[in-house]
């Protein structure tokens, strides 16, 4: 008996063991592809059936994939487990309002009409517990023909910086849907958030999330009060060039210049002759040439050893209000004073200041 007994430990593990499968690939390929569109992570993940000799077959009312418009389930949009899709963010799903959030993805087709849908259920296993009482959203969109595409594929086509679209294609069909962000929302709850975190104890991350504000020309008095904050030692800030700079340009674009000036004039003081160059090129790219040769100017009043930095900005500060002879004098100036294989450079910006001429 005891003998028996102590068996039986053994063959419990042995069963055990026998219970738990191994590892094996799945027939159709498991895939995920993502894309961020702005600061929004939209990912997918999904099963790749094969096509493997059924052309044809596929879609129909006896196909793989019927046109049954739904009933009694929809497409799973893959094979095995759910398609799941989701969004860090609000999103628009063809122009309708979607929340951030991980969905089931399901498609009820006719010939003609393929509704997408975008269930908040999306752990359940296939279709099989689909339940329309949990759609989150649906729209129509129309397939169309597509080039042969052997394993079904998810991929994000027709970019921009706040919108793709969502193609779908597995044998001869294709659908796209277009998801689209609120850039400027998301971003300025992006930033929001980062600076409640570490972020917000340096001045380089509030003044960061103020030249946002400034490049984007929005929510101009939110970046003033986030400058402020990146200059005031109570915020973990400190005044330097740099958030002068910003905080100068911010009351510029607030139509407040008698208050930018003085704030610009105390930021050159501060402002080594990098700093300078850069600001000074900055004004070139917002149309405001004859300030930049100023700067320039000013620049290699200040710093009248340096042989290339100060050289380059006259060149572009002359080239920007017109003057080419000057600037093709500065660039050739500069160019044997370049770092190691730069001076060519140099070099053909005076040539092409010389064609002007």
């Amino acid at each position: 008996m005891k003998k028996v007994l102590s068996l039986l430990p053994i063959l419990f593990l042995c069963f055990w063991i026998q219970a738990q499968p191994v590892s094996l690939p799945t027939v159709s390929k498991k895939a995920a592809v993502a894309e961020w569109i702005g600061l929004t992570k939209v990912e997918i993940e999904y099963h790749r059936p094969g096509v493997k000799g059924r052309e044809g077959n596929i879609y129909g009312e006896n196909g793989i994939v019927p046109y049954n418009n739904g009933k009694p389930m929809p497409w799973r949009a893959g094979a095995d487990e759910n398609t799941i899709i989701s969004f860090d963010d609000e999103v628009l799903i063809e122009g309708k309002a979607l929340p951030a959030g991980k969905y089931g993805f399901f498609i009820a087709m006719t010939e003609n009409q393929w509704t997408l849908i975008f269930s908040k259920n999306h752990w359940s296993w296939g279709a099989y517990f689909y339940d329309p009482a949990d759609d989150a959203l649906r729209v129509n969109v129309a397939p169309m023909e597509g080039e042969h595409v052997e394993w079904l594929e998810y991929r994000f086509v027709n970019q921009t910086d706040r919108s793709a679209d969502v193609e779908m294609s597995w044998e001869s069909r294709k659908v796209q849907f277009t998801v689209e962000v609120d850039l400027h929302t998301t971003t300025m709850r992006r930033i929001e958030r980062e600076l409640e975190g570490g972020k917000g104890f340096t001045w380089d991350g509030w003044n960061s999330a103020a030249q946002y504000c400034l490049l984007s020309g929005k929510d101009l008095e939110k970046g003033l009060a986030w400058v402020n904050n990146s200059i005031d030692p109570n915020q973990g800030g400190q005044k330097n060039f740099t958030n002068l700079s910003t905080k100068s340009q911010l009351l510029e674009k607030l139509g407040r210049a008698n208050e930018a000036k003085p704030v610009m004039e105390e930021a050159l003081t501060m402002a080594t002759m990098i700093e300078m160059h850069f600001y000074a090129r900055s004004l070139i790219d917002q149309n405001r040439a004859q300030e930049a040769l100023k700067m320039f100017e000013l620049n290699r009043a200040k710093n009248p050893m340096d042989n290339f930095t100060t050289y380059v900005g006259l060149g572009r500060g002359y080239m920007a209000v017109g003057k080419y002879k000057e600037a093709a004098g500065y660039f050739r100036m500069a160019a044997p004073n370049a770092p190691p294989g730069q001076n060519t450079a140099y070099e053909d910006l005076a040539r092409q200041c010389e064609e002007k001429m």
